[in-house]
C-alpha cells in the first residue's frame, strides 16, 4: 500500500505541473518574411567609360572620355551580373574627349585615323561576377578578349581593365601620334614616348525594380 501512495502522489504531482505549465504558456506568432524580388536592367544614363594613357619616360597620364556609348543588352534579368552578360557595345571615335580641344583632334585623325574601321570601337562583355569580368574589345579590325576587376557597391558595377595598342597591330598609330605630338611626348630625357597600355573603367548604375 505504501508503494501504491508514492506512486499516486508522483502521478498528481506531475499532472498539476503539466496544468500549471499549460496556463502559463505564450502563444508563440511566427513572422514568415517574404523575399522581395527584384529585377535589374541596365541605364545608358548612368554609364561612364573613363580611359587613360600614358607618355613620357616617367608615365605622365593622360585621362579622357567617349561622351557616348552605345550598349545592347538582353534585357531585364534576375542577376545583377546577367542583365550585363551578353551586352554588346559600340563606342563611337568622334566621341573621345580629353578634355583638350587642341589634342582631340590629333587623337583622332592621327591615331584613330590610321586605323581601318575607324568609325567605331566595339566588344562585348563575356562573363562578369563581383570580382572579375572578361570584355572583348574590336579595334583595328581585330578582337581581343581582356580579362578584368570588378567593383561592386550597392547597383553600381566597375569594370577595371588594360589594354595594350600592340595587340591591335596599333604601333603605326602610336608612331604616327607622336609625330604629331612630340612636343608634348618628349621629356627632358629627350626621348619621346608614348606608352602602349591603356586602362580602361567602365562603370554603371543599374535600375533596380522590386515587388
Amino acid at each position: 500500500m505504501k508503494k501504491h501512495g508514492i506512486f499516486f502522489g508522483l502521478t498528481a504531482l506531475l499532472l498539476t505541473a503539466c496544468g500549471g505549465a499549460e496556463e502559463g504558456t505564450e502563444e508563440v506568432v511566427e513572422e514568415v518574411v517574404v523575399a522581395e524580388e527584384c529585377m535589374y536592367s541596365y541605364n545608358p544614363e548612368e554609364t561612364v567609360l573613363t580611359w587613360k594613357a600614358f607618355k613620357l619616360t616617367k608615365r605622365a597620364a593622360v585621362s579622357g572620355t567617349f561622351d557616348e556609348i552605345n550598349v545592347t543588352t538582353a534585357g531585364e534579368s534576375e542577376d545583377m551580373f546577367g542583365a550585363l552578360v551578353g551586352a554588346t557595345f559600340e563606342i563611337p571615335i568622334n566621341s573621345l574627349n580629353s578634355q583638350d580641344e587642341v589634342r582631340d583632334p590629333k587623337i583622332k585623325n592621327s591615331f584613330f585615323g590610321v586605323m581601318n574601321e575607324t568609325e567605331f570601337i566595339t566588344g562585348s562583355v563575356d562573363a562578369l561576377s563581383d570580382k572579375e569580368g572578361t570584355v572583348s574589345i574590336k579595334m583595328n579590325g581585330i578582337t581581343i578578349q581582356y580579362p578584368g576587376e570588378v567593383k561592386v557597391d550597392e547597383e553600381y558595377i566597375t569594370l577595371l581593365t588594360t589594354i595594350n595598342i600592340t595587340d591591335f597591330d596599333g604601333q603605326p598609330s602610336l608612331d604616327s601620334l607622336g609625330v604629331v605630338c612630340e612636343a608634348k611626348h618628349t621629356g627632358d630625357d629627350g626621348v619621346n614616348k608614348l606608352w602602349s597600355d591603356v586602362e580602361i573603367a567602365v562603370k554603371t548604375k543599374l535600375n533596380k525594380t522590386c515587388e
